[in-house]
């Protein structure tokens, strides 16, 4: 019989996909300046801090640990306050800091004009840096800050119950697979006796994550895309198999036993994200008769996927 050769390309995913993550409401743990009883704007409860027109506070130790790598997407302070007489133009003025107060934010916010009932204002958001660029060490204990300063006419007093800090964020995600390209050669007799033709381990898809991620794949067609001088046998894209073969450290699940390729995209494997990175190697198997695979040339894109749940 003729030649045939098989190439399958493989599609590698650009960028991984990262979903947004936030750390929730997030309590300070210090505080100093010149509010009175200032730890007491630690909690959302009953207690609370207060301030004299002009006066300053800076809050810190709010615990925010972020994985390695992530990539800050925005800020909120939230400030439940109130002003202790009659409404007027009372305002609490809201700073960070990145570097233990030595610097702050230019782009700064205002709680108010305040009433006379306690309120909440969240300032910032999820899509807001106030001005700058961010890393996740920059959140370390002491470094980061929230500086208030109240503006308020005397001898009315700002009252402070919580200061809040919420961060959202993306967990530093990555995929490669080599190789990109897997070349399964020239079919023989003895591939068509067997009904099969193996390459394992044919490819390693190594995984960047500092968070839980999962491992998807799928094909981009349903057939093979065929070149020959035969009509195309419409090969499906079910009759290229794959499977796990090897896993690296943090992967706790994975897909070990063949299964046909499709256009769904199929669980690969899933991890933990606790190291930086790792990998997973994958085995291929196409399924070889005579009906779909006479003599040309078949080539298969298919493209791995991952996420974060």
């Amino acid at each position: 019989m003729g030649q045939v050769r098989l190439l399958l390309a493989t599609l590698i995913a650009v960028g991984a996909i990262g979903l947004a993550q936030d750390t929730g409401w997030r309590n300070p743990s210090a505080d100093s300046g010149a509010f009175s009883n200032g730890s007491q704007a630690y909690y959302d409860d009953t207690l609370y801090a207060e301030a004299r027109n002009g006066r300053q506070h800076q809050y810190w130790g709010y615990a925010v640990a972020l994985p390695e790598g992530s990539t800050i997407l925005g800020i909120e302070v939230r400030l439940d306050v109130w002003e202790s007489g009659k409404p007027g133009a009372a305002y609490m003025y809201v700073e960070l800091s990145w570097n233990g107060g030595a610097s702050w934010t230019a782009t700064g916010y205002r709680a108010g004009p305040l009433g006379t009932s306690e309120a909440t204002y969240i300032l910032g958001g999820p899509a807001d840096t106030w001005g700058r660029s961010w890393t996740p060490g920059e959140f370390a204990y002491g470094l980061f800050r929230v500086r208030l300063t109240a503006a308020c006419g005397p001898p009315e007093r700002i009252r402070l119950d919580w200061v809040a800090v919420r961060v959202y964020y993306q967990s530093g995600v990555a995929l490669a697979v080599s190789p990109g390209v897997v070349d399964l050669g020239t079919l023989t007799l003895a591939d068509y006796d067997q009904g099969f033709r193996e390459l394992s381990p044919a490819q390693r898809v190594t995984v960047t994550s500092g968070a839980p991620w999962s491992l998807y794949v799928a094909a981009e067609t349903p057939t093979w895309n065929y070149s020959g001088p035969e009509p195309s046998p419409a090969k499906p894209c079910e009759h290229l198999e794959w499977r796990v073969v090897g896993t690296g450290p943090t992967v706790t699940a994975a897909q070990t036993a063949y299964q046909g390729l499709t256009t769904t995209p199929a669980l690969v494997a899933t991890g933990t994200g606790q190291t930086a990175v790792t990998w997973v190697d994958m085995a291929l198997l196409v399924r070889v008769d005579y009906d779909t695979v006479p003599p040309g040339t078949y080539e298969l894109r298919f493209r791995y996927t991952l996420t974060l749940p």
